[in-house]
């Protein structure tokens, strides 16, 4: 977040408003002969990470870089849940946004935003570009045109200029440059070596592997997914605690397939016509077939791919409505 500007209106409370000059403050940013004009710095906050279903619930731009640069906020109310990892960290729930308008009402103004900007910059922007792209798909509406922009991403510039290749780690981490890169066998030793450094650097000394494990690994993408509760070879079906078959993609993500059958038939088509796994189309072709009837549909599909194993735990929240 930035600081308000009295010429562009802030649209969100005036407590969001404090704690936007508060975590911005007065301090000046170091002078670098860039030009301003046309220049936006954009960010965004999600529900989550996902953009097949996750949405926008935050959008702040700045205009320039310097200290009286001005900024503007914007939120919105999503139609799914925040995850619980997303709230964690950036700290909005579905109650700070119960009158926050939709995407939709905001999409004129933002795309008047962008539309006026030559240069835009960002921290990992390739996400918020994605994020932001997948609202205007979601309406039916062309995506932001970006030809002609000139985008800089500041996370990308640190990689290029602060490598984080093996031998860059080695020489931080152990102290010393190694000979004979990317021989499996010298890359395997002075991964040895770096790991060590690392935990000597981290503080990490005395932790188990488990915790190692964990903190380079804290949202579990690394951990092999929980396939007991897979209906068939992928993750795109699946068992929940009920005993229903669940969708796990798209906007009825963790919606029982026979609701969606029944309340939204035309989705569930256009995924019979999409490039899914084989056993998706079919399980989805019969939800259609036997019109939402979930008993009908749980029968067939455990006499077709069989039951999960009752003990599993379900990969998401189960949702019924």
């Amino acid at each position: 977040m930035h600081t308000q500007s009295s010429q562009l209106p802030l649209l969100v409370t005036s407590e969001v408003a404090a704690e936007v000059t508060a975590e911005t403050g007065s301090e000046a940013v170091p002078q670098t002969g860039l030009v301003d004009d046309g220049v936006v710095v954009f960010d965004v906050e999600t529900t989550g990470t996902d953009r097949r279903r996750d949405q926008v619930i935050e959008l702040c731009v700045q205009n320039g870089l310097g200290p009286d640069a001005r900024s503007r906020v914007w939120r919105c109310c999503p139609s799914v849940p925040i995850s619980a990892g997303a709230q964690a960290v950036h700290g909005i729930s579905m109650e700070d946004l119960e009158d926050a308008p939709p995407f939709a009402a905001l999409a004129d103004e933002i795309t008047q935003v962008f539309a006026e900007a030559k240069v835009l910059v960002g921290y990992n922007l390739a996400f918020d570009i994605e994020m932001i792209q997948a609202e205007f798909e979601r309406l039916g509406r062309p995506p932001i045109d970006l030809t002609g922009k000139t985008i800089v991403d500041a996370f990308r510039l640190w990689q290029q200029f602060e490598p984080r290749s093996l031998q860059n780690a080695h020489q931080r981490f152990v102290g010393e440059s190694f000979a004979a890169a990317h021989t499996a066998s010298a890359d395997v030793a002075a991964t040895g070596r770096v790991l060590s450094g690392m935990v000597r650097a981290f503080g990490l000394d005395g932790r188990d592997w488990n915790a190692l494990a964990g903190a380079c690994d804290p949202d579990g993408r690394l951990r092999p997914p929980n396939r007991s509760s897979w209906v068939g070879p992928s993750r795109h079906l699946q068992w929940n605690e009920a005993g229903d078959v669940v969708m796990t993609f798209g906007k009825h993500a963790n919606l029982a397939l026979h609701v969606v059958a029944r309340n939204d038939a035309g989705y569930v088509r256009w995924v019979t016509g999409k490039d899914f796994p084989d056993h998706v189309i079919e399980i989805c072709e019969k939800a259609l077939e036997l019109a939402g009837d979930g008993p009908a549909l749980v029968a067939w599909v455990r006499k077709r791919y069989g039951q999960a194993a009752p003990t599993a735990a379900p990969a998401f929240a189960p949702r019924q409505d």
